[in-house]
């Protein structure tokens, strides 16, 4: 691990942001990995599910690895026509091996189970969206950190004065403090006509944009779990948002959630029509969340609130009594 992060602060910027989208993007597929569970009849099931998010379509097919082998599933023209959505009727499949198969007539072929991403059959676009999103506010942050810095650098006049220069700078970073000759008197140096110029490059104020950059990273994260529906999004800590605001707000972080799970759904019903028996569901994470949403608990009234409520009749008993006495 230590020579890992030494190889990382060793790499050119450019290797390092290539690093950082790879990063984020395995750790986006893997967090969205979580979100469903599939029989365990199906071979590597996390990996079916991400071929079924990269291209839109996967399918299961019965091969020598097991009798539901994920495949990639490519409609294409063999001969036997579209159906009336356009799609073509016949279909090649291949498997990790690059095995290749054929199919007729997919959609009632019961050698061959489809899947589909969502109920438009299309692929997912925003994990590389997010990591470059999240790799480019980290880029930023180090940026500012390093531009932050305090650092003047001296100018010198000739490669003499360099050189002494550089001895002394590297004596006060290593805690030792010598004296140099120099052929100017101290006075000259203090009235500034013989006096070291130094170049600032740096700005000191910078690092108060950090936390900006900092909150822009919460903000993304948090804007990513809301798609795919395990949070809230981000209200601008705003004091006066109300409850129903919020409550819309989880409603609308479930919508890809529950699209992600209807498409798999209706294939897992459609193989059951075929005669193949498979488990899907949302893990529990995803299903506590989206039931307390969908079905949320009732709100009981405290023992204060339905103790007003009968004085509030009592003072309308009263004022009709005393409009009928008059």
């Amino acid at each position: 691990m230590e020579q890992y992060v030494k190889l990382y602060r060793d790499m050119k910027n450019k290797y390092k942001i290539a690093t950082d989208d790879t990063m984020y993007s395995y750790y986006i597929q893997s967090v969205v990995s979580q979100m469903f569970e599939w029989d365990e009849k199906i071979y590597r099931a996390e990996f079916f599910d991400r071929m079924i998010r990269d291209v839109g379509a996967a399918a299961l097919i019965k091969t020598e690895t097991s009798d539901y082998t994920p495949v990639w599933f490519n409609p294409v023209d063999l001969g036997g026509g579209r159906y009336a959505d356009g799609w073509f009727k016949d279909c090649k499949c291949f498997d990790f091996t690059g095995q290749q198969y054929e199919f007729k007539d997919w959609e009632h072929n019961p050698e061959i189970l489809v899947f589909f991403n969502t109920p438009l059959r299309n692929p997912d676009l925003f994990v590389e969206k997010y990591a470059n999103m999240f790799s480019d506010v980290d880029f930023s942050i180090v940026n500012n950190v390093h531009y932050s810095r305090q650092h003047p650098v001296p100018v010198a006049k000739d490669k003499k004065t360099k050189n002494r220069i550089d001895q002394v700078m590297k004596d006060v970073s290593g805690g030792d403090f010598n004296t140099i000759l120099m052929e100017t008197t101290v006075a000259d140096v203090l009235d500034g006509k013989d006096a070291i110029d130094m170049l600032n490059l740096t700005d000191v104020t910078k690092s108060e944009y950090i936390q900006y950059l900092s909150h822009l990273y919460d903000s993304l994260m948090s804007r990513l779990f809301f798609h795919i529906g395990l949070g809230t999004a981000d209200n601008g800590k705003q004091a006066q948002i109300s409850v129903e605001e919020l409550n819309k707000n989880d409603d609308a972080s479930v919508t890809m959630s529950l699209a992600w799970y209807k498409a798999r759904k209706d294939a897992i019903d459609v193989a059951k029509e075929k005669g193949h028996d498979l488990f899907f569901d949302f893990s529990p994470l995803w299903k506590a969340r989206i039931d307390r949403i969908i079905n949320p608990p009732e709100v009981e009234s405290t023992p204060d609130e339905q103790q007003e409520e009968p004085e509030q009749e009592e003072e309308v008993q009263e004022n009709d009594s005393k409009d009928d006495s008059e």
